[in-house]
């Protein structure tokens, strides 16, 4: 377990540094750029990340699965070439057909076109590669240091609201830079290059099924806001949006875990250790309650405190799609688990498309029912329905492969503990209402913490035990 805790601390570290790097850039780029543009910027996004869904092809999970079972090393080089035709072919054909949509259209050509860059970053992605290796530390260290540029870039060149098409690039073209350098340790590689397109031919059915999942969840991650915004209005996006982007900063210790524990988990699989397996699934459930549960309701009680500070007056409308959002960071948690680490490792690829499909299309109606009514609120609740209904799906079809109960009792003191933190939180935000924001949120946080890892020491938490151990080693090899 030692690589798979090295390999989780970088890609926490990396992850972090995405999720850090915007808590500085936010609150300047808001006031800069103000609500308007960023209601247009998260609309060009969100048109984008239509195209992205069908120029990832779902590569990422499955290439990474597809890396991790190679066990030949002479193979390695040739697998991977294969597989990345597959990719660049289908998601070249997407680039053009996006750049012929960008230069037809009749409103924000020129952010579109700047928006291009991004797309051009997933026709380069090869992260999958690394991740299946479990070899991960020189791409995230290499990936933090262009994710720091970008900050300074942004600090430095974004002056005003007539910088939109700057701030833009500065994003985009780090982000085609991020995958640009994933490609420098491919050299020992491309001398060996072999390509076999009946080999590739293979791999195409299987990566089309997994293409299904980044499309449809196109459904409640961007049309939801497409429809918000074409039907309500751009500043109703830029609302939503705001509230999404932070959860999406603390999904990291989701993100962070799937990565590093898929292709452990396949290699376990397909090396007939299914008792290391199921240890693995367990700990995921563990460890997804004690990072999301109390971020999660933490978010939902700081939250009336938070965004005004943190956002501005003017995007106090975000605080209720905040509070709405938060308990999705719970429910991507399992959705990871039962989905890419249960479901997509035993190949039941079939079952995790469909449990994607319908979340989705329940999605879509309730967003259609609400938006109207409710605006950006409605619009998260569609999301936090998708997260939730997901998460039920995938349990269903997971539920011969596990325990559910087992599952159940991993995470039933997080709950608790959550629970206590919360109510801390709400005692502390009413005792000081009023007060100054920054200590409000200071001594929330404490009285929450407190709270949270008190209860856990009293119940000998393993988790917390395990991060003591964790916190002692570093520090005997730091002295």
């Amino acid at each position: 377990m030692k690589k798979v805790t090295l390999n989780y601390i970088f890609v926490l570290l990396y992850q972090m540094t995405i999720m850090i790097t915007p808590i500085f850039t936010m609150p300047y780029v808001l006031r800069v750029l103000l609500p308007n543009n960023i209601g247009i910027e998260a609309y060009i996004s969100s048109i984008g990340q239509i195209f992205i869904a069908f120029a990832s092809l779902g590569i990422g999970d499955y290439g990474r699965k597809v890396i991790a079972s190679v066990t030949e090393p002479k193979q390695l080089g040739e697998t991977f070439f294969n597989l990345y035709m597959v990719q660049f072919g289908f998601s070249s054909a997407v680039l053009l057909t996006y750049l012929f949509y960008a230069i037809h259209a009749s409103a924000y050509q020129t952010f579109l076109l700047i928006n291009s860059l991004t797309i051009l970053s997933y026709v380069l992605d090869i992260t999958w590669f690394y991740t299946g290796q479990e070899n991960i530390k020189n791409i995230m260290i290499r990936n933090m240091l262009v994710r720091i540029f970008s900050v300074l870039s942004i600090f430095i060149f974004v002056k005003d609201q007539n910088d939109l098409a700057l701030y833009m690039f500065i994003n985009a073209g780090t982000l085609l830079i991020g995958q640009l350098v994933t490609w420098l340790p491919m050299g020992k590689f491309i001398s060996k290059f072999k390509f076999h397109p009946c080999e590739a031919k293979k791999h195409l059915l299987p990566v089309l099924t997994f293409a299904v999942v980044p499309i449809i969840t196109l459904v409640p991650v961007s049309l939801n806001k497409v429809l918000l915004g074409s039907f309500v209005s751009k500043l109703d996006v830029g609302y939503y949006n705001q509230a999404f982007k932070l959860i999406t900063l603390f999904v990291v210790f989701v993100t962070a875990l799937t990565t590093v524990m898929s292709p452990r988990m396949v290699k376990q699989y397909y090396r007939e250790k299914k008792e290391d397996f199921l240890l693995s699934t367990y700990f995921s459930f563990r460890f997804t309650a004690f990072t999301t549960l109390p971020l999660a309701t933490g978010l939902m009680v700081v939250a009336p405190t938070f965004i005004p500070l943190f956002l501005g007056e003017a995007f106090t409308a975000s605080v209720l799609n905040l509070q709405i959002l938060a308990p999705s960071l719970f429910f991507s948690g399992l959705s990871g688990i039962l989905g890419i680490q249960i479901l997509v490792t035993l190949g039941k690829n079939r079952a995790y498309s469909l449990s994607i499909l319908a979340a989705a299309l329940f999605s879509l109606m309730a967003n259609v029912m609400l938006m109207f009514t409710y605006g950006s609120m409605g619009t998260s609740f569609a999301y936090l329905l998708f997260t939730i209904l997901a998460c039920l799906f995938q349990a269903f079809f997971a539920r011969r492969f596990f325990s559910p109960k087992k599952a159940f009792c991993q995470i039933v003191p997080y709950v608790i503990a959550s629970a206590l933190a919360c109510a801390g939180e709400i005692i502390i935000s009413t005792i000081f209402l009023g007060k100054n924001p920054f200590l409000i949120i200071l001594l929330e946080v404490i009285v929450g913490a407190t709270a949270y890892f008190s209860y856990l020491f009293l119940v000998k938490d393993v988790m917390l035990f395990k991060g003591f151990s964790l916190i002692q080693k570093v520090l005997k090899v730091g002295n």
